[in-house]
């Protein structure tokens, strides 16, 4: 059964749609949501949290309708463009504050508590008022505040949006360790992150949403190879390409260099080899672009 899923759902605001049909189902796992500004990323992303009700259709949480059921509400976690914390208390009182929303049992809470303040190496900022915080140390305080509930259901819409480097390392790294258990959708402008982190690319245009997993494969490890000979197809399925060299797809664990290793010792003398890159940039720009 999908984490979350949406069955005929259109959205707008005033009763105008501007979103739908959407039909989507979403497991455990990462996926990347990209489309223009004013496509209506965080639009889908407010009705998929229950913010926003949908003219018509069905948000389900694992299998439960949330129009029916809005304690499921409490299954999803949306981070958005600002801070859910109020600026004049301090970090460490906003925290608290959503965790008892979130939860009864006094150490549950604190357990989560100390959990996020750890996760997101929030010491240093404890006892300081939300109000004098960069827009970073803001987003490392809402990422905490959205894993209190432990959601099974995690909605990110640009998550990375003011982090230092080294911070982004980690959240991506997070990102990866929530997918395993739960489903994480982000949104962002950046394919080249998307590809780098997601399992699946969801595209949103002209209203409506499609799954491009030919984007993620476009991203394999690939190299030109060009070989005095026939390559071994034993060593690893080869593609022809229009220069006569073949297109050869490095699978996951292996390396290119093991590969032509096995290929010279089975009598194929390999002439050279190039990386197949991926212009990202201009394959999302291809993506995107509007209809003549």
């Amino acid at each position: 059964m999908a984490s979350l899923a949406l069955e005929g759902v259109r959205a707008g605001y005033r009763g105008r749609p501007a979103l739908g049909p959407v039909d989507v189902a979403l497991s455990t796992g990462v996926y990347a949501l990209l489309g223009r500004n004013g496509a209506g990323k965080t639009t889908l992303m407010r009705v998929m949290a229950g913010i926003l009700a949908p003219l018509s259709g069905r948000v389900l949480i694992g299998g439960t309708d949330l129009a029916a059921c809005p304690e499921a509400k409490d299954q999803v976690a949306y981070l958005g463009h600002r801070a859910a914390v109020s600026m004049d208390l301090t970090v460490r009182r906003n925290l608290e504050f959503w965790a008892a929303l979130h939860c009864a049992d006094p150490a549950v809470r604190a357990e989560r508590l100390l959990s996020a303040r750890e996760t997101f190496d929030l010491d240093p900022l404890w006892e300081r008022r939300a109000g004098r915080l960069s827009r970073g140390q803001l987003q490392r305080v809402d990422l905490a505040r959205a894993t209190l509930s432990a959601p099974s259901v995690l909605l990110l819409d640009e998550p990375l949006t003011g982090l230092d480097p080294v911070t982004s390392a980690q959240v991506r790294d997070l990102i990866r360790t929530w997918s395993r258990t739960r489903t994480v959708l982000y949104s962002t402008h950046n394919l080249p992150e998307a590809l780098s982190i997601a399992s699946d690319v969801l595209v949103l245009k002209d209203g409506g949403l499609s799954v491009r997993n030919d984007l993620i494969a476009a991203d394999t490890d690939a190299y030109a190879v060009r070989c005095d000979g026939t390559w071994p197809e034993d060593v690893a399925p080869s593609v022809p390409l229009e220069d006569g060299r073949v297109r050869i797809d490095v699978p996951d664990g292996s390396t290119i260099g093991e590969l032509v290793a096995a290929a010279v010792a089975s009598g194929v003398m390999v002439l050279d080899i190039d990386r197949i890159s991926v212009d990202a940039d201009a394959v999302l720009r291809g993506i995107l672009e509007d209809h003549r």
